[in-house]
């Protein structure tokens, strides 16, 4: 039985590994997102800007903005994947501590009744032991 409680510890340290690795992944993937938001709004800013040799590079400006937009479009269908994925693990994680924490108790459990069993071996030895 220890060893079993053994393994499934170790089981829970891998996925609670993995669990933190995917919410990095996701945090990465927010990051990202947000400075590509940025990214296009301070191109926009620049195109409304009156200042600026508006005419030259309005062509240039449209296309960025345009891969940026494709950008974002790519990394919020990762985001959406990853966010599920973290949830997975997470569940994952929570599972296995409920089966851990299940196994310990049996384990606690069985313990219990072997020591009940040596206390009433030890009294029904011992000859000034009566009993009803």
């Amino acid at each position: 039985m220890k060893q079993r409680v053994r393994k499934i510890e170790r089981i829970l340290k891998v996925q609670q590994h993995l669990q933190k690795e995917a919410e990095l992944r996701l945090a990465t993937l927010e990051r990202e997102a947000t400075e590509l938001k940025t990214a296009q709004e301070t191109l926009i800013r620049t195109m409304n800007d009156h200042e600026t040799l508006h005419g030259l590079f309005v062509d240039v400006t449209a296309k960025r903005l345009q891969g940026l937009a494709s950008q974002a479009s790519k990394v919020d269908k990762a985001k959406a994947a990853q966010k599920a994925m973290t949830i997975d693990r997470a569940m994952q994680a929570k599972r296995t501590e409920k089966m851990l924490t299940g196994l310990k108790d049996q384990e606690r459990r069985v313990a219990e009744k072997k020591d009940l069993a040596t206390i009433l071996e030890g009294l029904a030895k011992d000859d000034s032991a009566s009993f009803p």
